[in-house]
């Protein structure tokens, strides 16, 4: 065989590959038919195929009445299917594309939970759950009495503790540094702006923990005192107990 056949050989196996990756589609269906079909698909839990078959209605059927719920399908099916960064760019073209469409409320929801699921620790990129936070203050706004209050409440409260978590880490550095100021500015900040966390309780803890270091330990057991008295987090009581036991044994 020749290089130049041996070539072509090799063109046409690829472009074979190719077209044998791309969805059937059957050109002499309805919308409503591919529609039907998708949402079979979409009930049957098989999110993969649905993605792609909601995608058809939108590309094959763009003016049709089945696009708008098409279009938020796709974003739902890779929703489902934990694929978040592509669900992400579905929900916005949704947003943007059918802002009176019966589905974005819910599409709202989503896109912010999408932001807030693909990143949830506190090494991910904080703009992501930045991000999050700006797309549930959109919905609010467009949505006053929406239907996901008390799901925003938790997310919130969840974010919240991210970010607590994060200046609490800080702080601990400094501390395994006997940077003993500095540890107590970023624990103070957690104090103030995440009351309601379980950072708060730590940083307070870790409080005491420094003035243990700094030969207060008069004004540490004030602080143990007052943790083990209040209605804190538990691990934090126990811990608060420890060294309290542990105080009062050396005296």
């Amino acid at each position: 065989m020749s290089i130049r056949n041996f070539i072509i050989s090799i063109l046409i196996l690829l472009i074979m590959v190719g077209c044998s990756k791309k969805p059937v589609i059957d050109l002499s269906a309805t919308p409503q038919e591919e529609f039907s079909r998708a949402m079979d698909l979409f009930q049957a839990k098989n999110y993969r195929q649905a993605a792609v078959a909601f995608q058809n209605v939108v590309f094959n059927f763009p003016g049709s009445g089945y696009a708008a719920d098409a279009q938020f399908y796709l974003g739902e099916s890779y929703f489902l299917k934990k694929d978040y960064q592509s669900a992400i760019p579905e929900f916005e073209f949704f947003i943007n594309s059918f802002p009176g469409n019966q589905y974005l409320e819910d599409a709202y929801y989503k896109l912010a939970l999408s932001y807030f699921k693909s990143a949830p620790t506190i090494n991910r990129d904080p703009s992501i759950i930045e991000k999050a936070s700006e797309v549930f203050e959109l919905l609010e706004e467009r949505f006053p009495e929406t239907k996901y209050r008390d799901e925003i409440t938790q997310i919130r409260r969840e974010i919240a503790g991210l970010w607590a978590e994060k200046q609490y880490r800080i702080g601990e550095l400094y501390y395994k540094g006997e940077e003993y100021n500095a540890a107590r500015i970023y624990f103070g900040f957690v104090q103030k702006e995440y009351p309601q966390t379980r950072w708060s309780d730590m940083s307070v803890f870790m409080t005491g923990r420094i003035l243990e270091k700094t030969d207060s330990t008069s004004k540490a057991i004030d602080i143990y005192q007052t943790l083990i008295s209040e209605p804190n987090d538990s691990t934090v009581v126990q811990l608060a107990k420890n060294r309290l036991a542990e105080l009062q044994s050396q005296k």
